[in-house]
């Protein structure tokens, strides 16, 4: 069964992280965003963290349900959506942002603020769906 602690810890530092990137978004047109390193490095901390805390989710239904092995950590994203478990749209954005906070983490390549600022401005309501879908299976 899914450890609902361990889930709904994962989920609350989701919705802080949104909630802190909401604020930014707010507060800040991109090019305020884009001047500021400060507040682009809150950002990419808030993302790489609600994005980590997804796939963690992702990784543990996968185990939980003994699903295949995902090869790589991003994968257990897909593999909840060939499961009918989160949608197969939700799964795709979701692992694009799963590649965003690989570059973050690992710093191989040059971050695009631009596209976190697009991540803001779009995508913050995916992490809402997601949340929605997971308290369903708990």
């Amino acid at each position: 069964m899914v450890d609902s602690n361990v889930v709904l810890k994962r989920i609350g530092q989701i919705r802080k992280c949104v909630a802190q990137l909401e604020s930014i978004r707010r507060t800040h047109s991109k090019e305020q965003f884009l001047k500021n390193d400060l507040i682009k490095a809150a950002a990419e901390r808030n993302i790489q963290i609600a994005v980590q805390s997804v796939l963690d989710i992702c990784n543990h239904v996968v185990a939980d349900r003994k699903l295949e092995v995902p090869d790589e950590e991003k994968h257990a994203v897909r593999i909840l959506a060939s499961h009918k478990i989160i949608p197969l749209a939700l799964a795709k954005t979701l692992g694009g942002m799963a590649g965003v906070r690989n570059i973050l983490v690992h710093e191989y390549l040059e971050v695009d603020h631009g596209r976190l600022y697009t991540i803001m401005s779009r995508n913050l309501g995916d992490f809402g769906k997601f949340i929605r879908v997971i308290l369903k299976l708990l």
